[in-house]
């Protein structure tokens, strides 16, 4: 009887040595390059593996080059795997970063627009502070220096401007508007 060894019967087709011995040790090493994440596709990465190495069973000399074959063919449909998930997470990362910033592009024109809206319904006085503070970026001290009044004078006709805005814009929009505007003007202050 001759002696039957992993290589003679892979070549042949007979598989049960093969699966017994050696299929366990390729499904470890599937699951460890895969990772945690992707270890449940190892069983099909190593059946599509051992597929294509047994249509390759002619060019495969012997049993150390056919167990090399294989751990590099696992080796690779894994690495295939993690490069197509890895391509997808990228294009859909993509995807939303690229609708977030649209929508963030959107909500913001739509609140300067509303914004200035309120800002030239304002009476003159108040809407030169608006000025002043906001597209100039002046200091209230600046600009009680500009305008001939105190500083306390202009620190009020801020909280009288902003009273007027929030009247202007309405309920609704006033938080995220006012937020906004508040945090601009305090920078100046």
């Amino acid at each position: 009887m001759a002696v039957r060894t992993l290589y003679t019967d892979f070549k042949s087709g007979k598989m049960d040595l093969f699966y017994r011995d050696f299929y366990p040790a390729l499904i470890a090493f599937a699951i460890h390059v895969l990772g945690s994440k992707y270890a449940y596709l190892a069983e099909d990465c190593v059946q599509e593996s051992i597929y294509k190495t047994y249509l390759a069973k002619d060019r495969i000399a012997d049993e150390s080059s056919l167990k090399s074959y294989l751990y590099t063919a696992v080796r690779n449909r894994a690495i295939g795997i993690l490069r197509k998930d890895n391509s997808q997470n990228n294009y859909l990362k993509q995807f939303e970063t690229s609708e977030q910033d649209i929508l963030a592009e959107l909500i913001e024109r739509e609140t300067m627009r509303r914004l200035f809206v309120a800002v030239d319904s304002l009476p003159e006085p108040y809407r030169r502070i608006f000025d002043l503070s906001f597209e100039e970026g002046l200091k209230n001290r600046e600009i009680a220096a500009m305008l001939g009044i105190s500083e306390s004078a202009v620190k009020k006709r801020k909280a009288r401007m902003l009273n007027l805005l929030r009247s202007a814009i309405g309920q609704s929009e006033e938080t995220a508007i006012l937020t906004f505007i508040v945090w601009i003007l305090s920078q100046n202050s």
